[in-house]
């Protein structure tokens, strides 16, 4: 099983996090230490799970606050808790297959979701149709399993992951089921207005092309300026003496 890699600026979202916590005295969520030594351990034991949720949309660049770590695993994996064991400690289980432990060293929480699950609209995809990126479940398997649950969060991480990755996005539409297209469609859509009515992003277009407008004509004045000093200055000079 591959690693589930955190970059750097991946774990900048737990630092700054903690950090908040502290400054306002509330209990904080986990740090990238913590968050680092939970995912090393799951690591250990994943065996065929796929990691969903917050850390997926944080992988796929939309950097969110999570504080946990949720993976989809097969119904067919009898064992996956037995393998947890020395790393994770149960606090709930269902017998529906959804799980709740706890990570032993770090106390970050981990949820198991079973393939196949009945969701707000309509069935969790198994783990095959999902597909996978490394140790995470696909593009398309993400949006697929927020579009099911369909929670406020999963509408945002929706249309936040379709700002940073509009074209990838758009491409997943055709794959998705033919009930979950409409929707997908919606998010899509409001996406694209609220990049379009973005001031900020309209800011930074606006100082791009001026700036990109500045560095293309400046030579241009220039150059018709130095030319014509030169001619001048050659038409000034006395006979016979040599121009410089």
């Amino acid at each position: 099983m591959a690693e589930a890699v955190l970059t750097p600026a991946d774990l900048g979202i737990f630092i700054f996090a903690k950090g908040v916590g502290m400054a306002l005295d509330i209990p904080p969520g986990p740090g990238p230490e913590e968050m680092m030594a939970a995912t090393e351990d799951l690591r250990k034991v994943q065996g065929s799970a796929l990691i969903i949720g917050g850390l997926a949309v944080i992988h796929y660049g939309y950097r969110r606050l999570t504080d946990d770590i949720d993976i989809l695993y097969a119904n067919s994996d009898g064992k996956i808790l037995e393998r947890l064991k020395p790393y994770f400690k149960v606090v709930l289980s269902a017998t529906n297959g959804w799980h709740e432990l706890k990570h032993r060293k770090t106390g970050v929480r981990l949820e198991l979701i079973p393939e196949g699950g009945l969701g707000t609209h309509g069935f969790i995809p198994w783990l095959k149709a999902a597909g996978s990126e490394g140790a995470f479940i696909s593009l398309l398997g993400l949006v697929w399993l927020k579009l099911i649950s369909e929670r406020g969060k999963d509408t945002i991480d929706i249309v936040e992951l379709a700002k940073v990755k509009p074209e990838e996005l758009a491409a997943l539409r055709d794959k998705l089921p033919e009930e979950l297209k409409g929707r997908f469609a919606e998010l899509l859509a409001q996406a694209q207005r609220e990049l379009a009515n973005d001031p900020w992003r309209q800011n930074r277009e606006r100082t791009k092309r001026a700036d990109a407008g500045s560095v293309s004509e400046a030579p241009g004045r220039y150059a018709k300026k130095k030319r014509a000093a030169r001619t001048k200055r050659r038409t000034e000079e006395p006979p016979g003496k040599p121009g410089k």
